[in-house]
């Protein structure tokens, strides 16, 4: 077997060398780049200050207000730190003593305690309920 090669043309030549240096500069970019992690380095002074960010509330919209007077226990476990039962509880002392007054009042309900409190106060509100009774079919013109 003497003097047996294969004949390529100048195309396939060219095909493989330019697979060839295609696969060498891939295995070249592949050891040479830093290892990426999808982590974005910020400095210090890019990041926002404490203060001008507050705690996300995943079950809320953004700029979502619950009031603690009308909402119903499905949608009170929407707020951050309020299960199932703690939402139960604040529907029971609202329909008990006839709603709240003001946001402290959750203290008052079984299991919230301060911590709880201050993780609710951006998410919630307890507006006055409407008094029965008011102008609502009234006339204005008198009669």
């Amino acid at each position: 077997m003497k003097g047996k090669f294969v004949k390529i043309s100048r195309l396939e030549l060219l095909t493989l060398l330019l697979t060839a240096l295609f696969a060498a500069g891939t295995l070249l970019w592949f050891f040479a780049a830093p290892p990426r992690q999808g982590v974005t380095v910020s400095t210090v002074r890019d990041l926002p200050a404490a203060e001008e960010t507050e705690p996300a509330a995943p079950g809320l919209l953004d700029g979502e207000v619950m009031d603690l007077n009308t909402a119903s226990a499905a949608d009170l476990t929407r707020l951050p730190g309020i299960g199932q039962v703690k939402a139960e509880a604040i529907v029971a002392w609202r329909e008990e003593h006839g709603g709240f007054s003001s946001v402290e009042e959750l203290l008052e309900v079984k299991g919230i305690g301060e911590a709880t409190l201050e993780g609710l106060r951006p998410y919630v509100t307890a507006a006055p309920a409407a008094e029965e009774g008011g102008d609502h079919g009234t006339n204005p013109g008198g009669g």
